[in-house]
């Protein structure tokens, strides 16, 4: 989930309960099989859909559940099936039930045909007993609008911090029960028993960005049910879980390293990209510039600092949309500081992204999303409780990371005044796995820079890195990164100790 809007949001489902099932499974006894069926959503037509009990609370198997919402895309070749893929898109607070739609971005056709891929919606998230902190979209939107992504006056600031009391509240008022159950070490144990319910011996899963955590963290509860992990997009599993102050600033790094990245790729691909030209210096002007406040464009509107840094993050996520983002900022910037008259008629904007509904889009209630990442990330890592001292972390983070360090300390001032949780899981990290883990890390990844990767490895007690030369959030347009994860998947090959990939695409094709 991108950190750095406020209004970040994904999937979820009408109806939030927790109920007490018999057949629930449980890691106390034999979890039963998985029921499968026709999907009926539009968007799942075509695929197998099922859901399943689990345990509110692992360390009461018989009491009070929780229901996990899944969806299939069975195996090409049945007779040679190997198993089953378990999928996660990351977040916390993503779905992943329609990853099954996107499976051909996610395996080769080799390995679709020899195993089942599954996607799930995590706990309190999708269609699995999703939590909801508002009874409706406009009350939720009500109060993010007194909320400003990178607030920079005392009035953004006090906003800020006085909406994030009042959303906190209004969760803990409103969860239920779910609320103190919602931690990665509980997820988790939803997976083995999901892992059961497959009728699989070891695990076989995919998990990207914040899904690294459920995957290392599994690795580490179950070892020797480890089949073949792929952890792509990698978080630092001990600093997130134990120093989670020092890894939002370095969080904040990532984004500045990406950055850096992009706009020297703009000036080495010079008429390829239209901000080239000291694109730095150009980007470091119209970015200071607005943090002296919003400007007025007639006729276009107001452009803020807010926008130019949801849109520059969003942007180094997916490097097939630099080319058209640098020349969205490089009419941004001559607007700022040229003739607004002279381009009135053009229509430039920053645009900023619709309230993302993850992976299923036809849900009621739109912020399930940003509520399971808070009732997760709160639950997971420790933060300090005083909401004061935040604007003091703000500064400090902006003076070493320019662009992002202010937005990245403000991104979950709301756990200083989340309901403590106890139930978490924070290490060790190194238990010896059956099967080896492979890490995969693009070098300009934003949102998960190769540093966590490495530690990542190295945390872990039997991990292999593979490492993508290139750009964007989690591996992709890689050949040579396809044709590992396919050996790893099936056979369980790794690739040699130092092994680097490259991209199959240049970050600014020549026009």
């Amino acid at each position: 989930m991108r950190r750095l809007a406020v209004r970040v949001t994904a999937a979820l489902a009408l109806v939030s309960a927790v109920a007490v099932a018999p057949q629930a499974a449980s890691a106390s006894g034999a979890a039963p099989p998985f029921s499968w069926s026709a999907c009926t959503e539009p968007l799942l037509i075509g695929f197998d859909c099922a859901t399943y009990e689990v345990p509110l609370d692992h360390d009461k198997p018989r009491g009070a559940t929780t229901t996990i919402a899944l969806s299939r895309r069975p195996a090409g070749d049945p007779a040679n099936k190997i198993g089953t893929i378990f999928v996660n898109p990351g977040g916390p607070g993503g779905a992943g039930r329609n990853m099954v739609r996107a499976a051909a971005r996610i395996a080769s056709p080799e390995v679709l045909a020899r195993f089942d891929l599954v996607g799930f919606d995590p706990r309190g998230i999708g269609g699995s007993d999703p939590i909801q902190c508002f009874g409706t979209d406009a009350e939720a939107e009500a109060l993010y609008a007194r909320m400003t992504g990178v607030p920079i006056t005392r009035e953004q600031i006090a906003s800020t911090l006085a909406a994030n009391r009042e959303y906190t509240a209004a969760c803990e008022d409103n969860i239920g029960p779910l609320l103190t159950h919602m931690s990665t070490l509980n997820v988790a144990k939803d997976l083995d028993l999901l892992r059961q319910g497959a009728g699989d011996d070891r695990l076989t899963y995919i998990g990207y960005s914040y899904g690294t955590l459920i995957g290392a963290t599994y690795a580490n509860l179950f070892p020797k049910r480890v089949r073949a992990v792929i952890l792509d997009g990698n978080v630092d599993p001990d600093q997130r879980t134990d120093h989670r102050l020092a890894n939002k600033f370095e969080r904040a790094g990532g984004f500045e390293i990406a950055l850096a990245g992009y706009l020297a790729e703009c000036d080495e691909a010079g008429a390829a990209c239209a901000l080239s030209g000291d694109a730095r210096g150009k980007f470091d002007r119209l970015r200071d510039r607005l943090r002296e406040g919003p400007v007025e464009i007639p006729g276009l509107g107001t452009i803020t600092l807010d926008a130019l840094t949801g849109f520059t993050g969003q942007t180094l996520y997916n490097m097939a949309s630099f080319p058209d983002a640098a020349q969205q900022i490089q009419e941004v910037y001559d607007l700022v500081f040229g003739d607004p008259a002279g381009l009135r008629t053009a229509g430039v904007r920053l645009p900023s992204a619709p309230p993302a509904r993850g992976w299923l889009s036809d849900d009621a209630y739109s912020y399930t999303s940003n509520d399971a990442s808070f009732a997760v990330n709160c639950a997971d890592a420790p933060l300090p409780r005083n909401p004061a001292l935040y604007p003091g972390f703000a500064a400090a983070f902006e003076k070493a990371h320019p662009t992002f360090g202010r937005a990245e300390a403000f991104s979950e001032v709301g756990c200083a005044t989340w309901p403590k949780i106890t139930e978490a899981y924070d290490g060790p990290w190194n238990r010896r796995t059956a099967a080896t883990i492979l890490v995969v890390n693009p070098t300009y990844d934003p949102a998960t820079r190769l540093d966590f990767a490495v530690r990542m490895t190295r945390q872990l007690g039997n991990a292999r890195l593979l490492t993508l030369d290139g750009f964007g959030h989690t591996s992709n347009y890689s050949a040579c990164i396809s044709g590992w994860y396919t050996r790893y998947l099936i056979d369980g090959d790794l690739p040699p100790e130092g092994t680097r990939c490259a991209q199959d695409r240049v970050p600014f094709p020549a026009v």
